[in-house]
């Protein structure tokens, strides 16, 4: 805790400082915890099913997560900067409002379109007919997807604690599931419908949770207004949500194209290292997560120098964290993933160290993310997304045929450093007027 404080220590208040050390703890440990009841399971259910079966819940997964990020609005990013920044024409209830507008009809269009093109998406990839009812059925968890609610309003208001508790209470549920559907007869389908089930239940109690927070903060009846269009928080919200459409191809596209180059068991051993590996990513989200509502008010008080401070000193934090967690991830991998998988998943053990090491460097430059965000370089986000995810696509594709899963890596390789390199070059380019422009 010293050496964090030491590292983040600068002329900013104490209690910035404070809450980004709390709240980064606070979230390390449940995202540390549910990661591990999470793992558990995981490994209880691939161990069973085998690669193929494994590979058609990736599907599922990443089916209804495309769909989502293509046509569901993602509002949680505008409730905590415009949530955070001053304007006499709208209150934060405004702003909420129509966030929570905007959630609630594209999760409805989102799921609608997931539901009846699953049929036409299998086709399009050739997937085998007979997964289709479960990719559309796994469709519904969309409509639960409200960020502004799930993210959004528990972050707004430092609720992290609660956060990680949800997060921990539906891993356990889900561990205890999948323990008492392993003796089911078709425990495949169990396992659907579990995940499908703990998915939705998280969402919901986050969005119940959210609103009783609301409640308590602006009174029962804070919804009843009318919509007010704030043109900054629109134009942010537009240049944002293309940048998730276009990120999709490094988050969820992997996966397809495994599936159209690649056999399935193979699809199958690229999920297993790609969840062991997230681990790295999953410990440093926190820091990530707690860092942004900060930026947001720094740099609402055009206070943005010191938010770069709080970045730089957060990277050397997580150098130290992440070089160590590397090498132990590295030495360990081999045994681990035959000791709780099995030895058909060590067959490219090799790709699974390579991939270690490109999510050392993410985690390590993960508060660049939320500072280009917080800066409000939502415009040149979808350019510089459109530039590499380009590259990233005709990497994946081509190397991916020539070298398999390490092509793919590769081209994970090359995105990542054109994505951050660029990010920390435009907003050396362009150092004033966070506050007040969107770039």
């Amino acid at each position: 805790m010293k050496a964090i404080k030491k590292l983040l220590s600068s002329k900013a208040s104490g209690s910035i400082i404070d809450r980004v050390v709390k709240n980064s703890t606070v979230i390390l440990a449940g995202n540390s915890t549910a990661s591990v009841l999470n793992l558990i399971s995981f490994t209880l259910m691939a161990n069973q099913i085998g690669p193929e079966f494994l590979a058609v819940i990736v599907l599922c997964q990443t089916y209804a997560l495309i769909y989502n990020d293509l046509f569901n609005i993602q509002t949680w990013e505008s409730m905590i900067k415009y949530g955070n920044t001053q304007n006499k024409s709208f209150t934060v209830k405004d702003i909420i409002f129509t966030n929570m507008f905007l959630d609630v009809a594209s999760a409805i269009i989102a799921f609608s379109l997931a539901y009846t093109l699953a049929l036409s998406t299998a086709q399009l990839f050739d997937w085998n007919n007979s997964y289709v009812e479960y990719i559309a059925i796994y469709s519904v968890t969309i409509l639960f997807n409200i960020t502004t609610f799930t993210i959004g309003i528990p972050r707004f208001f430092n609720k992290f604690s609660v956060i990680s508790k949800v997060f921990v209470a539906m891993a356990l549920l889900k561990l205890i599931a999948i323990l008492i559907a392993r003796s089911a007869e078709q425990a495949f389908v169990s396992y659907i419908y579990i995940y499908l089930t703990i998915e939705a239940l998280t969402n919901i109690t986050l969005i119940l949770y959210s609103m009783k927070l609301l409640g308590t903060n602006y009174g029962g009846y804070w919804w009843i207004r009318k919509l007010k269009i704030n043109k900054d928080q629109i134009r942010f919200l537009w240049w944002t949500n293309l940048r998730t459409i276009i990120r999709i191809p490094v988050r969820h596209f992997d996966m397809i194209i495994i599936s159209a180059v690649m056999p399935m068991a193979t699809l199958g051993i690229y999920k297993v290292y790609k969840e062991f590996a997230g681990l790295i990513n999953r410990i440093g989200e926190p820091v990530n997560q707690a860092l942004y509502p900060e930026f947001t008010k720094l740099i609402g008080k055009s206070n943005s120098g010191e938010s770069v401070n709080i970045t730089k000193k957060a990277m050397k934090l997580l150098s130290l964290v992440g070089i160590a967690m590397g090498v132990v991830f590295i030495v360990a991998s081999n045994s681990i993933i035959e000791r709780f998988f099995g030895v058909e998943y060590t067959q490219s053990i090799a790709a699974l160290y390579l991939m270690i090491v490109f999510y050392v460097l993410s985690f390590i430059t993960v508060p660049i993310n939320s500072l280009f965000i917080a800066a409000g370089f939502a415009k040149y986000s979808v350019y510089l997304l459109l530039f590499t995810n380009s590259i990233y696509l005709l990497s994946a594709f081509g190397f991916g045929r020539l070298y398999g899963i390490y092509g793919v890596i590769i081209a994970f390789a090359i995105q990542l450093f054109f994505n951050k390199g660029l990010k920390v070059f435009l907003m050396s380019k362009h150092s004033t007027d966070w506050d007040t422009v969107v770039r």
